[in-house]
């Protein structure tokens, strides 16, 4: 059984699963496809197409395929998905959150209020975000991840000055790596896996498995403890 609010839009081709909730003024554009048991919070605007004033230097996409969203996910208020985007199981994203064009997070995620993600991303299992950090466009996080709040990621070392090239990639975050609060990664490097990022660190480059590394710019202070390793889920 279905229960939406009259309040809200739905657009033509959308298919919505069973036991689906949706509150107040949501709206979802054409073609967008929910799971089964999905929560959507009042003000979502789902499946947005992409625009652009022409001054984008990479331009807009406008083939996109749909929208999907996965059964039992959960989305609080005011989140925004754009069409192209790829949502999992059991997936709980916070208020105000917004994910561009062609991203994709896959199951068991927990992506917290206010985190901004950029195009083509993609976002492994049981990956928790929180507050205010912000997800750069060509970034690879793989399962198990942490990332804390007010994270910044960026993925053009000419800042814009180059224009649109092959070479704007986002940081690759390994598996069982952890980010603390307000650290910044810069272009097209590597968290290695089981590595700790102290918080308010600047990291520049390549951070080796299973080392912790502070500071501005980063450096390693030390190898990770074995109580700190974390280890493959069977």
């Amino acid at each position: 059984m279905k229960m939406i609010s009259t309040t809200s839009v739905i657009h033509e081709n959308v298919q919505l699963g069973e036991g689906v909730i949706i509150h107040d003024f949501v709206v979802i554009y054409p073609d967008t496809i929910i799971g089964n048991q999905v929560e959507i919070f009042d003000g979502c605007v789902l499946g947005k197409p992409p625009s652009s004033t022409g001054t984008s230097a990479r331009g807009v996409q406008s083939d996109l395929p749909p929208l999907r969203i996965g059964d039992g996910s959960v989305l609080c208020a005011h989140v925004t998905l754009y069409r192209g985007t790829t949502i999992g199981q059991r997936v709980l994203l916070g208020d105000g959150c917004s994910f561009r064009e062609q991203c994709e997070t896959r199951n068991d995620c927990i992506i917290s209020r206010n985190v901004s993600v950029n195009y083509n991303t993609r976002i492994g299992n049981r990956v928790k975000v929180m507050d205010n950090t912000h997800l750069t466009g060509n970034m690879v996080i793989e399962d198990d991840v942490f990332i804390s709040a007010l994270v910044c990621t960026t993925n053009d070392n000419q800042i814009g000055r180059g224009g649109w090239h092959d070479k704007i990639v986002g940081p690759r975050i390994r598996q069982f790596a952890s980010v603390g609060a307000g650290a910044n990664l810069l272009p097209n490097i590597t968290i290695g896996r089981n590595a700790i990022v102290g918080a308010g660190a600047v990291v520049t480059k390549d951070v080796p498995d299973r080392k912790v590394v502070m500071g501005i710019p980063a450096r390693i202070v030390r190898d990770i403890r074995p109580d700190e390793i974390q280890e493959a889920r069977t």
